[in-house]
């Protein structure tokens, strides 16, 4: 499913009624009808509503929410933030529609409020997707009185107080926070970057008309990465596959102090189907990949690190083996990481390789690494990581601009750690994840997430593809794993036990996915 900008929606609403004659009077009837008939079944349960309504569009689909609502006979107010001749086009016919219907209406300038009590639901129609500066005056002051209201809230297209287009809160002010977005057609960017997302509450997207001709004309890049998209990249094994047509995945790090993180990495990498999977290691790391199962084959080298000592066998050990994709960096470490992973370069040739970790530390402390580079390599840093590789820091509401600048300049794939994990190519794709989890901030999730898109590598999937895919499963895994332990308890050990659980998850079509109606 893809995400629009607030651009591309207004732009889908215009070819809409102008080259196709389409009225937007019925565009704005269907949002407020299906709105409406959501929010009814929604609160069955509940005798009142309030309709807060601005002076826009997004006003003008609260007054058709509100006739529905009180046709369906439930106890119906609405609040105005403005004079209702401020009405223009589409939703002063929706205004003039409810005079004569009983529907009790008032203006917050009147001072006097309706009663409010903890059963009444709000329905939040004051702003749009076309807001860009923080609000003022009347909506203002409403956003921050029914901010400590008790009751339900259902926001309209998003959340009042919300850039459709980032993740930020602008000038800093808080929105009016949701239980329910209604969005309509397409899904927004707020919706998912944080930390807009967090007052959005549940996302529902309603199908209002707009022609798929139509949002073919959009030039639409930006998806949403769930199930649906992720079942069109996965690949089953064939009925005759063996080991060998399964791929070898080679595991590149470990140090004393940090044997976990290749022990699961590698062992991720069998999980997520690799025929083979072997774990280049120092010495001080071999017993934690053994004791976490018998399945992942070592070839260890002397030492408590990898480093220059270890960087000339370990380029042999790559060319004698040719894995069929190479994943390096989980517990590498920082010492000497440089001049080891310019030696494994050096042997790597044209094999799909994932950098993640201390790979990618060592990159960004000798930028002439990147001209050694294969193509198309998978880069997955987390903020800390990034902010390393493009010398700025990079806050969560500015991650998608960032990511999509980053891989203009290095042509590469890269996976951004995050809340709703992005994925972004150099074609001017972006993915942005559906699955996942808080509980997943834990020690070795990303070393499991390496493991995982290493094998898809090394199972055949081009490289955009298995960075997309290997990020929904490993979000999945950590969903599936909280079932049994919550999402204070999980671990990375857990995300790993669900991996396979996850593909099952995928191919039966059991997994969580986003409401659309």
């Amino acid at each position: 499913m893809f995400i629009a900008n607030a651009e591309q929606i207004r732009k889908a609403d215009q070819i809409m009624m102008e080259k196709y004659g389409f009225p937007g009077l019925l565009l704005m009837e269907t949002a407020g009808r299906k709105a409406a008939e959501f929010i009814l079944g929604e609160y069955a349960n509940s005798p009142e509503f309030l309709v807060l309504a601005g002076p826009g569009n997004n006003g003008g689909d609260g007054l058709v929410i509100a006739r529905y609502l009180h046709l369906a006979g439930k106890v119906v107010s609405i609040l105005l933030s403005h004079s209702p001749q401020k009405y223009k086009g589409d939703a002063q016919i929706n205004w003039d529609a409810l005079q004569g219907s009983g529907i009790s209406t008032s203006k917050w300038s009147d001072k006097v409020l309706p009663e409010i009590r903890p059963q009444t639901v709000l329905i939040d129609a004051l702003l749009g997707t076309g807001l860009h500066a923080a609000p003022h005056g009347a909506i203002a002051e409403m956003v921050a009185h029914f901010r400590t209201a008790s009751g339900p809230v259902v926001a309209i297209d998003l959340p009042s107080g919300l850039s459709a287009d980032t993740g930020r809160l602008i000038d800093g002010a808080e929105p009016l926070p949701a239980h329910h977005t209604l969005t309509f057609q397409l899904p927004k960017l707020c919706h998912y970057l944080s930390p807009a997302s967090t007052w959005c509450g549940l996302v529902v997207t309603i199908d209002i008309g707009i022609w798929p001709a139509v949002m073919a004309e959009l030039g639409l890049q930006r998806k949403l990465l769930y199930g649906a998209e992720a079942r069109l990249l996965d690949q089953a094994p064939a009925l005759d596959a063996h080991k060998g047509s399964q791929g070898h995945a080679l595991l590149i790090g470990g140090s004393r102090l940090y044997a976990g993180a290749i022990a699961l990495s590698a062992h991720a990498a069998l999980a997520a189907g690799a025929g083979l999977s072997t774990a280049l290691t120092p010495e001080a790391a071999r017993v934690a990949v053994y004791e976490a199962g018998p399945e992942v084959m070592v070839k260890a080298f002397p030492g408590d690190w990898l480093g220059p000592n270890q960087a000339a066998e370990a380029a042999a050990f790559i060319r004698k083996t040719k894995p069929k994709a190479i994943g390096i960096g989980p517990g590498l470490g920082r010492e000497d990481a440089a001049s080891f992973l310019e030696a494994v370069l050096s042997a790597t040739g044209s094999c799909p390789l994932v950098l993640d970790a201390d790979a990618l530390n060592a990159l960004a402390d000798q930028p002439r690494l990147w001209a050694k580079l294969p193509k198309a390599c998978i880069l997955t840093p987390h903020p800390g990581e990034f902010r390393r590789l493009t010398g700025r820091d990079v806050a969560q509401a500015g991650r998608l601009e960032s990511a999509e600048a980053f891989v203009q300049k290095h042509p590469h794939i890269l996976v951004l750690k995050g809340a709703h994990t992005l994925v972004a190519g150099p074609d001017g794709q972006t993915f942005l994840n559906f699955s996942g989890n808080p509980g997943m901030a834990t020690a070795g999730s990303g070393d499991v997430l390496t493991g995982i898109i290493t094998a898809l590598l090394a199972r055949g999937h081009a490289p955009f593809s298995a960075a997309a895919l290997g990020v929904y499963l490993h979000g999945l895994a950590g969903d599936l794993a909280i079932k049994s332990c919550g999402q204070d308890g999980l671990t990375a050990s857990a995300i790993l036990k669900n991996i396979g659980p996850a593909f099952l998850a995928i191919r039966q079509q059991s997994e969580p996915i986003p409401v659309i109606i």
